[in-house]
């Protein structure tokens, strides 16, 4: 399936994502990741993360960063395989809107 649906659980891309918000996600196999996209992804070691494309590598390779300056250094996620991108988030719904 090519959409996703997650919920926020942190703070690191606060304040435009906060916890409790929701993000729609599309993954479309042909397409390319830019670099600004927010994006979900599986990371081996922190789990699923909701990050933006800070920077891509020639072997596509990613560099993600959080908006908050508590969030987890970009150094220390270190390179992400874009294999491991779930999908482009494409819609949020705030917590503020019920």
């Amino acid at each position: 399936m090519p959409f996703g649906l997650y919920r926020v659980n942190g703070i690191s891309m606060s304040p435009g994502l906060a916890p409790g918000d929701y993000v729609v996600t599309l993954k479309r196999w042909k397409s390319r990741y830019r670099i600004g996209d927010i994006v979900v992804a599986q990371h081996p070691h922190f789990g699923r993360i909701i990050k933006r494309i800070r920077a891509i590598q020639s072997d596509g390779m990613l560099w993600l960063e959080g908006s908050h300056p508590d969030s987890t250094s970009t150094e220390k996620m270190g390179l992400l395989s874009n294999h491991l991108i779930k999908g482009r988030v494409i819609h949020t719904f705030s917590q503020d809107n019920t």
